[in-house]
């Protein structure tokens, strides 16, 4: 099965880089072209199954607005407590809390997301079958298996108390007939009996189940799940993510099988979080109310102090007005005064809540000394003023701050009473959850065109590795860089071989005169009367005596004019056509050479050396009487064993009868006098041989041939099997000439190449004609 790659000359090695080029790669892409298309369609046909057996998930998503919180928790208007505003919003703060255990434990226990309980199903079969079978109506077992869910089956669980040993662990519930069901652990072991509607317990485990529509002996998984196990799964489903940088908007979104359950617990999350919000609002509320109320004796009893010392003062030195610069003084002494005061009560708040050195802490201490600063540096401006007044206005500045800290603790704490009492804080809900109509995953188109992209990478990949990890042997390129070994030339799938071997099975069935032919694995054929008309006239030849303008016979031709111009400086006129597996089409190449060769009118002689499996004798229709194996046993002549063919100037040595030790035989003396003596009578001596790696036979004849050409045929051995076979055919002193591509398969990199070639036999057969 031969045909010339043409643009492949049989020269000497020529140098080649190693580096993988875009144009060796863009060859190999086509040359695979429909295994990638198979391996793209598998893979996308992979992923359209999923697409559509998978369970769709609903999500329902809220919104929620976080606002800068109100710092002022003493109800000042003073400058300080704009430092005390933080320069972001606290959103990543609130979208930790609404992901912690505080906020979604309750709502995982009210919609008992804390258990799960699913049928056991035939994975991907058990599937399909549940998207057919009607809700309610559970379907009938496939293939005896009644263990298994295949559709229709529903069930409710609404209690499931399990002890810690049983948490996270899978147990099984078996349904029973007339409404009963048993529940199990994993090894089998029988934990309670149970029937629908009623709560059971036993061994510290309790269960309610609602609802149970399945066949009797259908299984389903049950698992309780820890709480922290509960929140890592649920945690899965959720999203909590800020809609736009710094925009204090927070989306929750929640996926569930069920979308009127995905809509209520997105709900559900988002007033939990938010009820939790207002506690703590109020609570801390509450502490700094309580806090106030503590504070307001004090603070009363220093406001009656300081007015009762400037009243005492204004009427022992009858100083009623203070001037214009003490007047000033008083107004800067009064802010300083006012604001340090409220710092001072702030740090006392905060030195209940926080302890020393914490940022909070620190942040009230640096604004104190700054402002007593700033009271240093004002106090110095007034320096020049009278010591009487400088008094009043001291004595009238604290008696004011007093006023004004005072009533303002006042009202802070009648504002904190309505906020415990109220439900206000800096988080509001923006978007309550809707009902999901579409399924959010899978999304199909996305799957299914992820699928096929992900088919191409594949098979490009798979190709790609495929090709370089192979150690097989494929181009002849590779022979040339690896080996330095010339290639004679490369022979691929003939069209007219096909055929041939087509119509020799018909030929076999039918009782037909057998017409053998060597094709690329060397085996006998039979030709129908179909393929007779190949033949230039009657008789039995290899496919290069048939006439047929193929253009294997052209690269045989290629091929042996080639390797007739390397062996003429040989020591002899003997070539071995060798190979290194079986399998590699040894035989065509050898009868083919050697019925090319006599066509040029030079004697020919063909010797089938192959005693354990030779098949020149049916290839050329030569039953019966002596051969090679005979010449080497001295039980005949040597002109006793050639034979004419039907093809002029080509004579024949058949295999004979197969002996029991072939290697003993060849290795003895006579087969040099039997070599040395046809090689004087033939213009060349081709002699077929069995695989260098099976047997030595080849190493045997190889040392006796003036010349050796290895046959390769693509994938049919590794490079290390070829090296090993030139390796032992070094060490018995055989001369290698080259190599010989045999059954190379078409590419479609070449196919111009073909066409080329195609095209000129074409032109030529109709000329002829």
């Amino acid at each position: 099965m031969n045909t010339p790659i043409l643009g492949i000359d049989p020269v000497a090695p020529r140098p080649r880089d190693d580096m993988f080029s875009a144009k060796d790669f863009g060859k190999l892409i086509v040359d695979n072209v429909w295994l990638m298309i198979a391996i793209i369609a598998v893979v996308t046909g992979a992923a359209t199954l999923y697409a559509f057996i998978a369970t769709p998930l609903y999500s329902s998503d809220a919104l929620l607005k976080v606002d800068y919180p109100n710092p002022n928790a003493f109800g000042f208007n003073v400058q300080t407590q704009q430092q005390m505003v933080p320069s972001t919003l606290p959103t990543d703060a609130e979208m930790q809390i609404i992901q912690s255990r505080a906020v979604l434990l309750p709502v995982i226990k009210k919609y008992h997301q804390d258990q799960a309980v699913t049928a056991l199903q035939v994975p991907v079969i058990g599937r399909i079958t549940e998207l057919f079978a009607t809700q309610g109506q559970p379907t009938a077992p496939i293939l005896g298996l009644t263990s298994f869910a295949w559709g229709g089956e529903e069930t409710t669980v609404s209690k499931l108390e399990v002890p810690p040993r049983l948490e996270n662990k899978k147990l099984i519930l078996r349904v029973l007939p007339e409404g009963t069901y048993e529940l199990s652990d994993s090894d089998g072991i029988l934990i309670l009996h149970g029937a629908v509607g009623r709560l059971t317990s036993a061994d510290g485990t309790s269960i309610l189940v609602d609802k149970l529509v399945a066949r009797a002996g259908t299984e389903f998984k049950v698992v309780r799940y820890s709480e922290y196990q509960a929140v890592a799964r649920f945690l899965k489903s959720l999203k909590v993510t800020e809609s736009t940088k710094d925009s204090g908007v927070v989306q929750i979104v929640y996926e569930n099988e069920d979308p009127r359950l995905a809509q209520e617990i997105t709900n559900a999350i988002a007033q939990t979080y938010i009820a939790a919000h207002v506690d703590q609002h109020r609570e801390e509320a509450s502490v700094t109310r309580n806090f106030i109320i503590g504070e307001l004796p004090r603070l009363e009893s220093e406001l009656q102090r300081a007015e009762s010392e400037l009243s005492n003062y204004r009427t022992s030195s009858n100083s009623m007005q203070p001037g214009a610069e003490a007047a000033s003084y008083l107004q800067g002494s009064i802010d300083i005064e006012r604001q340090i005061a409220t710092l001072t009560m702030q740090r006392t708040q905060a030195a209940s809540r926080f302890a020393p050195g914490t940022r909070e802490v620190r942040t009230i201490d640096e604004q104190i000394a700054t402002l007593n600063a700033q009271k240093q540096v004002f106090d110095k401006r007034f320096g020049q003023l009278p010591a009487s007044q400088r008094k009043l206005m001291d004595l009238t500045r604290d008696s004011k701050v007093a006023e004004d800290i005072y009533v303002a603790m006042r009202e802070k704490a009648s504002e904190l009473a309505v906020t415990r009492a109220g439900n206000i804080g800096n988080v509001h809900l923006v978007d309550s959850a809707v009902y999901p109509t579409d399924p959010s995953k899978p999304k199909r188109t996305l799957i299914m065109a992820g699928g096929a992209a992900g088919g191409v990478i594949l098979s490009i990949l798979f190709v790609f590795f495929r090709d370089h990890l192979s150690r097989s042997v494929k181009t002849p390129h590779s022979v040339e860089r690896s080996l330095s070994l010339p290639v004679f030339g490369a022979v691929s799938f003939s069209p007219s071989q096909a055929r041939l071997d087509s119509t020799s099975r018909l030929s076999l069935l039918s009782g037909r005169r057998r017409l053998p032919f060597l094709s690329s694995d060397a085996s006998p054929r039979v030709l129908s009367d179909q393929s007779e008309a190949l033949s230039c006239k009657d008789g039995n030849h290899a496919l290069s005596a048939l006439g047929a303008h193929d253009m294997a016979v052209e690269a045989l031709r290629s091929v042996h004019a080639s390797l007739m111009l390397d062996i003429a400086p040989a020591p002899n006129n003997v070539l071995a056509v060798v190979g290194a597996t079986p399998g590699t089409g040894k035989t065509f190449v050898a009868s083919n050479l050697a019925v090319l060769h006599a066509q040029t009118g030079k004697r020919t002689l063909l010797i089938d050396g192959d005693l354990r499996r030779g098949r020149i004798a049916s290839i050329f229709d030569q039953r019966g009487g002596v051969g090679f194996a005979e010449l080497l046993a001295s039980k005949a002549q040597v002109d006793q064993a050639i034979r004419e063919s039907d093809v002029s100037g080509l004579s024949l040595i058949t295999a004979g009868r197969f002996p029991a030790n072939p290697s003993k035989m060849l290795s003895t003396p006579r087969l040099t006098l039997i070599l040395d003596y046809l090689q004087e009578q033939f213009d060349l001596v081709v002699i077929d041989t069995p695989a260098v790696l099976a047997v030595s036979d080849a190493n045997l004849i190889a040392a006796n041939a003036g010349s050796s050409v290895i046959v390769v045929r693509p994938s049919a051995q590794t490079e290390d099997e070829l090296e090993e076979a030139i390796k032992r055919l070094d060490l018995t002193g055989a001369r290698v000439a080259g190599v010989i591509f045999n059954a190379v398969p078409r590419r479609r990199s070449d196919k111009r190449t073909y066409a080329y070639a195609s095209m000129y036999m074409s032109n030529l057969a109709m000329e002829e004609e």
